[in-house]
């Protein structure tokens, strides 16, 4: 019995209807052109997630998601105001590590994501 691949394009046409966002339509246009483990890793988020944001159907944070795509698949950048322009995606990373005192850049970059910085999504309470 010979199964149909399903595109990823298609499976946000279906989740998402035809208005779906931009950066869905850039996700799934790479799923295509390569896979989802490696669009995953090129986002720097497990396949899981990217199947289940390609259906709709994610639990986390969209918006999180959103930056690590417009920066690695779409080169879009922020002006982060402790290192300066930043891929969008080095961003999110940034601002998902735990902290750490190894270095004196990760301990601004750690605080600065906290306290203030407009593309941060932490809340303050969260240091």
């Amino acid at each position: 019995m010979n199964a149909i691949r399903k595109t990823a394009r298609a499976k946000v046409e279906a989740a998402w209807g035809l208005d779906a966002p931009g950066w869905v339509r850039a996700l799934a246009d790479e799923c295509d052109h390569t896979s989802q483990s490696k669009t995953a890793g090129r986002i720097g988020y497990s396949p899981a997630v990217v199947n289940t944001v390609l259906g709709r159907t994610y639990r986390g944070d969209y918006t999180a998601v959103e930056q690590a795509v417009k920066g690695a698949l779409q080169a879009e950048t922020v002006q982060c105001p402790v290192a300066g322009e930043l891929a969008a995606h080095q961003c999110s990373e940034y601002q998902r590590q735990p902290f750490s005192a190894t270095n004196s850049m990760r301990v601004k970059l750690y605080r600065a994501c906290r306290n203030g910085c407009p593309h941060s999504r932490h809340t303050r309470r969260e240091h």
